[in-house]
């Protein structure tokens, strides 16, 4: 069978006199047969119709209108209300809260006061702590009164990724919005503040900056406040050109940031940074899925520093977080640690352990695990992307400590935080009954 196909005719209603007869207008152009188009229509105007009609007792087109058209007399009605009646409420208000939010424990069953999570901590020399929350704004301290009080209520962003303090200049603290921890429910950010009289006042500073996404660490110049380098982005959104996924540099106290190192192709974004305290020129970063880089420029170029570390690993596929610690105590060599799982190219899992490397990078080698109650292994269970903290003493390398997931099937239980005074050669682990103790000077659990 032979068919000819061609144009459909289109036809114009109407003669020009009146007439509601068709009729066939030359040069009229066909109108194009779509089918997936319409259909798109359709589901359009489905979704138009279902998204103002949906609920427990669903309403007919006909019933949401005859709805919609009663508000829309009312809110006229509203326009024209009689002038206010005597004042209800004319006593001072008296505050009543917040109080802690109660859940039952997992460990016991019993109610808990709890708060939410913390998304960075930062303690002065002065000893003062500065406390950044997840979705919470930032909170001091003051050990007088035993009480934290919020410093950014009135801040456009609430969420915390990271807090540093200037190493030359104490008073100087920045604030890097959006939590970086990689959950879920992580929220994003809204770029960097400041403070510049000891987390007292903050200022957002770093205008379009960052707007959107998360930052996991920020890092100062030890010897000059005003220059500071982060990481941006977060897995959950896509940018804009000044939130790029990368490492960013800051020159000008967070005003204004040049981004030095983008992240790669795999990997959606840095997500941690350190900065070599003796030499500040040397960087370390590592990208989520990718791999650690060191820099010895200042971030200009970049090399990664992968020997000693598993070599059939899948790092993108494993979605491996590499938690990064450097220790560089005065006329002594830099130690660098690292903690992270990750999956082989043949699918297997490997649970998360600690790896150090002596000489700055050029090579890593696993370290032992202890056993019982008190091994590292598997640290961070099934969350390294989320709970994992790997931070040296920076005036002892020997000092280690590393921060993971809750230990509920151990006994004693443990509290997911672990020490190691001899270069992590042996490990102890900090069970829910027994205080840690931090201060600028000690750290301490008994």
């Amino acid at each position: 069978m032979i068919a000819s196909v061609g144009p459909i005719p289109t036809f114009a209603v109407g003669s020009g006199s009146g007439s509601d007869i068709p009729i066939l207008r030359p040069g009229a152009e066909p109108l194009e047969q779509d089918d997936e188009e319409e259909a798109r229509l359709l589901l359009l105007d489905q979704a138009f119709i279902a998204s103002r009609t949906a609920g427990d007792n669903q309403l007919s087109v006909q019933e949401a209108g005859a709805l919609r058209a009663a508000a829309a007399n009312a809110a006229k009605q509203l326009k024209s209300a009689p002038p206010a009646g005597p004042t209800t409420f004319n006593s001072p208000w008296e505050a009543i809260g917040p109080d802690p939010l109660s859940q039952s424990a997992r460990s016991s069953g019993a109610l808990k006061n709890v708060s939410g999570r913390i998304g960075a901590l930062a303690i002065r020399k002065s000893g003062q702590f500065i406390l950044g929350a997840a979705q919470g704004g930032i909170w001091l301290f003051n050990p007088a009164t035993n009480r934290w009080t919020n410093q950014t209520d009135n801040l456009p962003s609430l969420s915390t990724g990271a807090l540093v303090v200037a190493p030359s200049n104490d008073l100087i603290v920045y604030d890097g919005t959006g939590e970086g921890a990689l959950s879920g429910d992580s929220y994003y950010g809204n770029g960097i503040l400041k403070s510049t009289d000891g987390g007292v006042t903050w200022a957002h500073v770093s205008g379009d900056f960052f707007l959107g996404v998360s930052i996991s660490r920020l890092a100062v110049d030890p010897a000059n406040a005003a220059v500071l380098r982060g990481r941006g982005g977060a897995r959950r959104v896509s940018p804009p050109i000044h939130s790029a996924y990368g490492l960013w540099e800051s020159i000008d106290g967070g005003v204004s940031w040049t981004l030095i190192k983008a992240a790669p192709s795999v990997s959606l974004g840095a997500t941690d940074l350190r900065i070599d305290p003796q030499n500040p020129q040397t960087l370390y970063a590592s990208f989520w899925s990718d791999a650690i880089y060191k820099s010895t420029d200042g971030g200009a170029t970049w090399s990664p520093i992968m020997t000693g570390l598993p070599t059939d690993a899948d790092f993108a596929a494993g979605l491996t977080r590499f938690a990064l610690s450097i220790s560089h105590p005065v006329g002594q060599p830099a130690v660098l640690y690292t903690g992270f799982d990750w999956s082989d190219t043949a699918g297997v899992h490997h649970a998360g352990r600690i790896f150090r490397s002596a000489n700055e990078g050029a090579s890593w080698s696993v370290l032992p695990t202890g056993s019982g109650a008190n091994s590292v292994l598997d640290y961070c269970g099934t969350q390294c992307f989320y709970d994992n903290v790997v931070e040296a003493d920076p005036t002892n390398s020997d000092v280690l400590f590393v921060g993971g997931s809750f230990g509920y099937n151990l006994s004693p239980q443990s509290g997911g935080i672990y020490r190691s005074l001899d270069a992590g050669q042996t490990w102890k682990s900090t069970p829910t009954s027994t205080p840690l103790r931090l201060t600028p000077t000690t750290r301490t659990a008994s």
